[in-house]
């Protein structure tokens, strides 16, 4: 089998610290490990689309929500994530690009909506299309099977971080913060 530089961590981790378990932190480290090929790779195929990945994932959101491809900021800042200040800088540049336009809601007049406009639509397919082409290669070295064993296993992971507030969840009888 081959060896990545997690191996070396966790071997030099040993040697310092007896006892020391190495069953999670080889898990956390290579997702993370993972994570910073994965977003370079992003990063890289977003800019030929003058995209950076938040504004991707705001497009996504339009486009998944199907016709009138509408959202509140709201609706968008809640599942990607993100802010309301950092939510409103990414609509900003994307309706400077006019790739999506505010809109009146017709059902709140108070209230308004982000709607992905025609080129934002145009801009969103064929980026996605690429994305897809890029996740692809990335995981072409595993089979079919392994891909599902390792969705079904992350997706375990992320329902109970979902599920719980990890940045604040007591560890070792302490309350610890992650930042």
């Amino acid at each position: 089998m081959n060896t990545d530089l997690i191996d070396r961590i966790i071997r030099e981790s040993s040697d310092v610290w007896p006892g020391y378990c190495a069953e999670s932190e080889e898990v956390v480290l290579r997702i993370f490990r993972a994570f910073h090929f994965i977003e370079q790779e992003m990063v890289f195929g977003l800019c030929q689309f003058d995209l950076i990945p938040g504004e991707f994932g705001v497009l996504i959101e339009l486009r998944l929500s199907g016709p009138p491809y509408r959202l509140t900021p709201t609706q968008l800042y809640n599942r990607l994530l993100v802010t309301s200040g950092g939510m409103t800088g990414r609509i900003d540049k994307l309706e400077k690009r006019e790739c999506v336009r505010r809109i009146r809601d017709p059902n709140d007049r108070r209230s308004i909506l982000v709607e992905l406009t025609g080129r934002g639509q145009e801009v969103i397919n064929e980026a996605a299309c690429s994305q897809h082409r890029m996740e692809e290669h990335l995981t072409e070295s595993l089979s079919p099977d392994e891909k599902g064993q390792l969705a079904k296993l992350l997706r375990k992971l992320l329902v109970d971080l979902e599920a719980h507030d990890c940045c604040s969840r007591p560890v070792g009888g302490e309350r610890q913060r992650l930042e």
